[in-house]
C-alpha cells in the first residue's frame, strides 16, 4: 500500500475531478475562414436557409462552403450593420449605423441611391431595432425617433420623442411598445395612447415581450415587468457582475441572453440554467437555423456553429492534459481510456475525467500508443518509451518501446515497433520493475535490461491473437501471420493499421489504410469492403468493435459504421454529417450509446441516435436560369419562355444545410423531354437545343441517407415552334429544294462539260503542257461522277413524293434532312479527290436512305485497314457509291427478308483494294426478275472508265465482279473488287467552312 502510495507522489502526475461545464462540438469561422470580419454584431438566417452575419466592415452571406461579401460599395447606406429583418416578402433589412435604411431582395441591395423613397427615411443615427407590423409597415428605431416604410403603399412616416428610446417592438393590434428612459409607451396610428412610469433603468437594455409581461435585460439583471402598469415584478440577477447583456432573445421556450461572458440559456418562467456556450466571449446574437443547429456572433473570434449540443468537445479545459488524442480504449467496467501525448493518459468513467503522466518530462518520444485491458493480465499503457502494466492493483513499468504489446496464450509479451519482439513468461519479473525506478536510471540502462529477442525486421503497428493462437501483424508493409516462427506469411499486400479478433464471429478483421476493411476467417480473406465517401477513398486510421457487433472507422476522411456478416457487409458514410467535416479521425470508440472519437483538437462525444436519425433534406429553389448563356430574370414563379433555336438552357439551384454541406444531392427531370430520374452533386444543369413544346423541370435535394426533401423546386419552360415546322412550308422547301438541286447540278454538268471541250482542245493542241493534261483527267472523271447524280435524285425525289403521298410527314421530313446533307457534301467535295473519311461519310448518309426508302432490309458493316489513315488518304469521289447501290437495289432488296452489304478497304500495294459484298439473291436471279435498268451498267462502266484513267500503264482489271455461292451451290450474294490509287496530303480539305 505504502508503495503504492509512493509510486503515485514520486512519478505520477494525478490530476482529476468532475468536468467543467463541457462545451458542445463547434466549428469557429473568422476571416482566415473568409468571413468579412472578426467584430459581428448579429446572425440571421433567411427563408431560403442563408445565414447572414452584421459586421463593422458590412455583411456577409454563408451557403455552407464560401462567405459572399456586400458592403457599400454594393448599395448599403452604411458599412457598420447592427441587426436584420426577413419581412414576409423575402425583403432582408439592414439596421446601419447612420440610420438610414436598405434592404437585399433577388440580389440587389436597395437603398436611396436606387430606391428615392427609402431618402425619406432617417433615423439620425444607430439603429436599435427594426421589426415588422401587421400590414406589412417596416419599423426603424433609434434612441432619436421610430420611422415606418411601406414600399406598398409608398409612404414613410416618422414619429419623434422628446426622451430616449431604448427598444420597440409591434403588438398584434397593430399598436407599438417600447421603452423609453423612465417609462413604458404604446403607440398608435395618431400618436401616443399609453405611458407607464418605469424606475431608472441602466443602459444597454433589450426588451423581450411575452404577453401581459416584460423583460427588460439591464447589466446583468433581467427585470420581470408588467406591462398593464409598468410594475416591476421580479428582478433576477443571472450572471456574474461583468457578464453584461448584450442580446436577449426567446428560442424554443427557453430564454437566451448573449453576453460579454458568453451565451447563457434558461427555462422558461423558472429561469433555471440550462447552458453556458462560448464562455469567456462576448456573445452578440444567436439563431438556430432550421436544422436545429445553432450560430452564435461575437465581438471577438467572429461566427460560431454547432451543429448539435449533444455532441460534446473534451479539450484541456475539460480535464486532458493534451488536446491531442492518439489511442482510445474501452475497459470491462465501461470507463474510456485515452492516450495522448507527453506519456499521458485519461480515464473517463462519464462524470470524472482522471489524467495521469507516467514518464518524466525529460524521457522524449513519450506518445501512448494503445492501451490494451486483458482480462488475465490486466491494462497495458502502450508508449514509445515504456508500458505501465496496471494488474490487481499493482503497476509495474516495462521498459520496452513499442507501438503495440500483446500477450499470447502462454504469457509471453510480443512488442513490435521497427521490429517484433517477444520476451518470455519467465523473463518479465526481469524486464520491469516498479516506476520509481525510472528516475534512478538512465534510459540507456533501463533498456539494455534483459534485451527482448527480436523475431523479425517487420514495422508493426498492431498485434492481434486468434483462437488458435496465431500471431497477426499489421504492418507498414501488410498484414502477417504465423504461429511461433521468424517466418511470417503476407495476407494482404496493403499498408494494415489496425486488426482486432471478433471471438464471437471467430473473424479476424483489418483495417487498411487505404484499401478498406477485410474480413479473414481460417486464415483467408473471405470479404472486404472498400472504405469511401462521395469524394472517393480516405486514408483510414484506426476501428473499434462495438457490442452490438458493428465496426465504427475512424479515417483521415470521416466517421464510417459497417454492419452485417462478412459476405452481406454494409458501409454506412458519416462524412461530413453534423458539421463533423472531413477533419482527421485519430481514434474511434464506443460506449453503450456513446461514440468518441479522438482528434488532434480533442475529444468528441457523439451519441449514436444522432448520426442514425436523418432530418429531412433541405428545400431545394431555382437560383438562376440561363438562356445563351444570358441570365434571365427569375424570383421563383415565373414562366421561362424561349424562342426556337435560342440553344442551350442553363438552371442553378441549391439546398443549403450546414450540418451535412458535402453530403446534399440532387434529383431532377425534366419532363416533356424525359420522364426518367437522375442524380447529381452538381448545382447546375445544362439542357442543349430543346425542341419546341412545354417543359417542366422538378428538383429534389438528398440528404446523406437518402431523404428528399418535401416538395421539389418547379421550373416551367416553354419553347415557342418556328414557322417552317408547318406543314405546308415544309412541303413547299421540299419541292424547291428538289428543283433547285436538279436544277443546279444539270447547269453545273453542263458547265463542266463546256470547260471540259475546252480543256480538251488546248491539251490536244499543246501536249508539252503538263498540267492542263492532268486538270482534263480531272474534269472527265468529275463529268462522269455527274452523269450518275440525275438518276440518284430521281430515285430520291420519287421516295419523298411516296411518303407525302401516303402523307407520312415525320417520315418524308427525316428523308428530306439526310438528302438535303448528300446533296450538300456532294457539292462541297466538289473536287477530283477527296479524304477517305469523307467517302465513307457519304456512303453511310446513302445506306441511311436506302434504310429509310427499305426499312428493315438492309443492313452495314464498313472495315477500314488500320494501315489507312482516313483523314490524310485522298481517293477519287464517288467511285464506290454506285457499286452499293447496286447490291442494294438488285441484290437486298428483292430479298425477302433483310440482307447486309460489307464494305472493306484495304491497303495494296500503293492502292486501296476496296471489297463490295452484299448476301442478295445474286446476278443472275436479278436479271431473270428483270430489275436491271439502263442506268446500272451505264454507272457501272463510267466507274471502270474512271479507273482506268487514274491507273495508266497497270494491267490489272480496275473492277472484278464475282458471284457468290452457299455450299449447296445456291446463289449467296455478290462480290465487287475494285483497285483504287491514292494520294497522300495532310492539308487538303475541301469542305465549305461556311
Amino acid at each position: 500500500m505504502g508503495s503504492t502510495l509512493l509510486h503515485t507522489l514520486l512519478f505520477i502526475l494525478l490530476l482529476g475531478g468532475p468536468l467543467a461545464a463541457q462545451q458542445p462540438f463547434s466549428i469557429n469561422y473568422q476571416a482566415k475562414e473568409g468571413l468579412f470580419s472578426n467584430y459581428i454584431y448579429f446572425v440571421h438566417q433567411d427563408s431560403k436557409g442563408y445565414i447572414w452575419v452584421g459586421s463593422d466592415i458590412g455583411v456577409s452571406r454563408f451557403d455552407g462552403n464560401s462567405f459572399t461579401h456586400f458592403n457599400t460599395a454594393h448599395g448599403l447606406s452604411d458599412n457598420e450593420v447592427f441587426s436584420m429583418l426577413e419581412d414576409r416578402k423575402g425583403r432582408l433589412w439592414f439596421a446601419t449605423l447612420n440610420g438610414k435604411p436598405c434592404f437585399y431582395q433577388n440580389g440587389v441591395i436597395y437603398s436611396e441611391k436606387n430606391l428615392p423613397l427609402l431618402s425619406q427615411c432617417d433615423v439620425g443615427g444607430l439603429v436599435v431595432r427594426i421589426f415588422e407590423q401587421q400590414n406589412g409597415t417596416i419599423n426603424f428605431c433609434s434612441t432619436l425617433k421610430i420611422q415606418s416604410v411601406n414600399l406598398d403603399a409608398g409612404k414613410c412616416e416618422e414619429i419623434s420623442f422628446p426622451k430616449g428610446l431604448y427598444d420597440a417592438w409591434g403588438d398584434q393590434d397593430g399598436t407599438i411598445g417600447c421603452v423609453v428612459n423612465q417609462g413604458l409607451q404604446v403607440l398608435g396610428k395618431s400618436g401616443l395612447i399609453s405611458s407607464k412610469p418605469l424606475p431608472q433603468i441602466p443602459p444597454p437594455v433589450r426588451a423581450l415581450p411575452l404577453g401581459d409581461t416584460l423583460l427588460i435585460s439591464s447589466s446583468n439583471q433581467i427585470l420581470i415587468c408588467e406591462r398593464s402598469t409598468g410594475r416591476i415584478i421580479q428582478t433576477l440577477s443571472l450572471l456574474e457582475a461583468g457578464s453584461e447583456i448584450i442580446d436577449l432573445r426567446m428560442n424554443n421556450g427557453q430564454i437566451w441572453l448573449g453576453t460579454r461572458k458568453g451565451s447563457f440559456s434558461f427555462e422558461y418562467p423558472s429561469f433555471r440554467p440550462l447552458q453556458h456556450n462560448l464562455p469567456g466571449r462576448s456573445v452578440t446574437s444567436m439563431v438556430e437555423d432550421r436544422e436545429g443547429g445553432r450560430w452564435f456572433s461575437t465581438l471577438e473570434e467572429g461566427l460560431f456553429y454547432i451543429p448539435a449540443p449533444d455532441i460534446l468537445h473534451f479539450t484541456t479545459a475539460e480535464g486532458l492534459v493534451y488536446n491531442r488524442i492518439i489511442c482510445l480504449s474501452r475497459d470491462a467496467s465501461g470507463r474510456l481510456w485515452i492516450g495522448s501525448e507527453g506519456s499521458t493518459f485519461s480515464i473517463f468513467d462519464g462524470k470524472v475525467m482522471r489524467t495521469r503522466q507516467i514518464l518524466k518530462e525529460t524521457v522524449k518520444n513519450k506518445n501512448i500508443l494503445n492501451i490494451r485491458h486483458l482480462p488475465q493480465h490486466g491494462t497495458l499503457v502502450v508508449g514509445k518509451s515504456g508500458t505501465l502494466i496496471l494488474h490487481n492493483g499493482t503497476e509495474r513499468f516495462l521498459y520496452q518501446r513499442a507501438s503495440d504489446i500483446n500477450i499470447d496464450a502462454h504469457g509471453d509479451y510480443w512488442a513490435g515497433l521497427a521490429g517484433l519482439y517477444r520476451i518470455r513468461k519467465a523473463q518479465i519479473p526481469h524486464k520491469t520493475f516498479p516506476p520509481e525506478r525510472l528516475n534512478k536510471a538512465s534510459g540507456y540502462q533501463l533498456y539494455s535490461i534483459a534485451p527482448a529477442q527480436r523475431l523479425s525486421d517487420l514495422r508493426v503497428e498492431k498485434i492481434e491473437f486468434d483462437q488458435q493462437n496465431r500471431i497477426w501483424l499489421a504492418t507498414s508493409t501488410g498484414l502477417y501471420t504465423g504461429i511461433d516462427s521468424m517466418q511470417y506469411k503476407c495476407v494482404l499486400p496493403y499498408v494494415t493499421r489496425d486488426i482486432l479478433f471478433d471471438s464471437t464471429r471467430q473473424v479476424l478483421w483489418a483495417l487498411s489504410e487505404s484499401k478498406g476493411l477485410f474480413a479473414i476467417q481460417n486464415g483467408r480473406v473471405t470479404d472486404s469492403i472498400p472504405i469511401a465517401n462521395s469524394r472517393g477513398g480516405v486514408i483510414c486510421r484506426d476501428f473499434c468493435l462495438d457490442t452490438e457487433g458493428n465496426l465504427w472507422i475512424g479515417s483521415a476522411g470521416g466517421l464510417f459504421e459497417v454492419t452485417g456478416e462478412p459476405g452481406r457487409l454494409h458501409l454506412t458514410n458519416y462524412w461530413g454529417v453534423y458539421g463533423l467535416g472531413g477533419e482527421k479521425i485519430n481514434a474511434v470508440e464506443v460506449i453503450d450509446d456513446q461514440i468518441f472519437i479522438g482528434k488532434d483538437d480533442g475529444l468528441l462525444r457523439i451519441p449514436k441516435n444522432i448520426l442514425r436519425y436523418s432530418v429531412p433534406s433541405p428545400p431545394v429553389w431555382i437560383k438562376s436560369v440561363q438562356v445563351n448563356n444570358k441570365t434571365r430574370p427569375f424570383t421563383g414563379n415565373e414562366h421561362i419562355e424561349m424562342k426556337y433555336g435560342e440553344g442551350s438552357v442553363s438552371v442553378e439551384f441549391e439546398g443549403l444545410s450546414f450540418r451535412e454541406v458535402q453530403n446534399i444531392r440532387y434529383r431532377y427531370r425534366l419532363r416533356g423531354l424525359d420522364d426518367n430520374w437522375r442524380e447529381t452533386a452538381n448545382e447546375a444543369i445544362e439542357f442543349a437545343a430543346l425542341r419546341p413544346g412545354h417543359y417542366t423541370l422538378e428538383v429534389f435535394s438528398i440528404n446523406g441517407s437518402g431523404v428528399p426533401c418535401a416538395r421539389p423546386a418547379l421550373l416551367e419552360l416553354q419553347v415557342l415552334p418556328p414557322f417552317w415546322m408547318r406543314g405546308w412550308f415544309l412541303l413547299l422547301v421540299a419541292g424547291g429544294l428538289a428543283a433547285a438541286g436538279i436544277a443546279y447540278i444539270r447547269w453545273r454538268e453542263k458547265r463542266l462539260r463546256s470547260t471540259y471541250e475546252v480543256e480538251r482542245r488546248l491539251t490536244e493542241s499543246s501536249r508539252l503542257n503538263a498540267e492542263l493534261q492532268q486538270k482534263n483527267t480531272e474534269l472527265r472523271m468529275l463529268a462522269l461522277r455527274l452523269q450518275m447524280n440525275p438518276h440518284f435524285i430521281f430515285n430520291a425525289l420519287n421516295t419523298i413524293k411516296g411518303y407525302y403521298g401516303q402523307e407520312k410527314v415525320v417520315e418524308a421530313n427525316a428523308f428530306i434532312g439526310r438528302f438535303a446533307r448528300l446533296l450538300r457534301l456532294n457539292l462541297d467535295y466538289s473536287d477530283a479527290m477527296i479524304p477517305l473519311e469523307y467517302e465513307i461519310e457519304l456512303l453511310q448518309i446513302y445506306l441511311q436512305l436506302s434504310q429509310t426508302r427499305y426499312p428493315g432490309k438492309i443492313g452495314l458493316e464498313i472495315f477500314v485497314d488500320p494501315a489507312l489513315q482516313r483523314a490524310n488518304i485522298l481517293i477519287p469521289s464517288m467511285l464506290v457509291q454506285p457499286f452499293v447501290e447496286n447490291a442494294v437495289i438488285h441484290g437486298l432488296v428483292p430479298k425477302t427478308n433483310s440482307g447486309i452489304v460489307f464494305i472493306g478497304f484495304y491497303k495494296n500495294d500503293g492502292e486501296i483494294k476496296v471489297h463490295i459484298k452484299d448476301d442478295g439473291i445474286g446476278r443472275v436471279a436479278s436479271a431473270r426478275v428483270q430489275l436491271r435498268n439502263m442506268q446500272k451498267p451505264l454507272a457501272t462502266q463510267i466507274t471502270t472508265d474512271r479507273l482506268r484513267l487514274l491507273r495508266p500503264g497497270r494491267p490489272e482489271q480496275p473492277v472484278t465482279i464475282l458471284d457468290l455461292y452457299d455450299e449447296n451451290g445456291a446463289a449467296a450474294g455478290t462480290e465487287v473488287i475494285l483497285l483504287i490509287p491514292f494520294q497522300n496530303n495532310h492539308s487538303h480539305d475541301q469542305r465549305d467552312n461556311n
